[in-house]
């Protein structure tokens, strides 16, 4: 059985919302590369659920929740995601410079 990941609807939006910003801030072959490289990082930790550090965010939904930075040249960017063998159930995939504590409280996690 080969390790699988999960991604919520949020986490979801959020990799559209920064392959959007980099499609105008870069180009369209920025935008690929990251979510090439964050499908590769999904897969990479949903081998290895226990790679990414704790998450020591007070948010009551990322308790039991893990991050991990994306692979290559997108290792500004987080994912936030929940381990289980053989799964991960990436929450969220953020930028690591701005307050994602806020946003959280914001938005929500899932």
């Amino acid at each position: 059985m080969s390790a699988r990941f999960t991604i919520t609807s949020k986490a979801d939006r959020d990799l559209d919302d920064i392959a959007d910003e980099l499609v105008g801030r870069a180009s369209l072959d920025v935008a690929v590369r990251f979510l090439t490289a964050a499908e590769e990082t999904f897969s990479l930790v949903a081998t290895q659920p226990d790679m990414g550090w704790r998450c020591r965010l007070s948010h009551p939904d990322l308790q039991a929740a893990r991050v991990f930075r994306l692979v290559g040249p997108f290792d500004k960017y987080l994912m936030f995601y929940l381990p289980s063998p053989g799964n991960i159930k990436v929450l969220r995939v953020l930028h690591g410079a701005q307050d994602i504590e806020e946003r959280l409280g914001a938005e929500g996690v899932v």
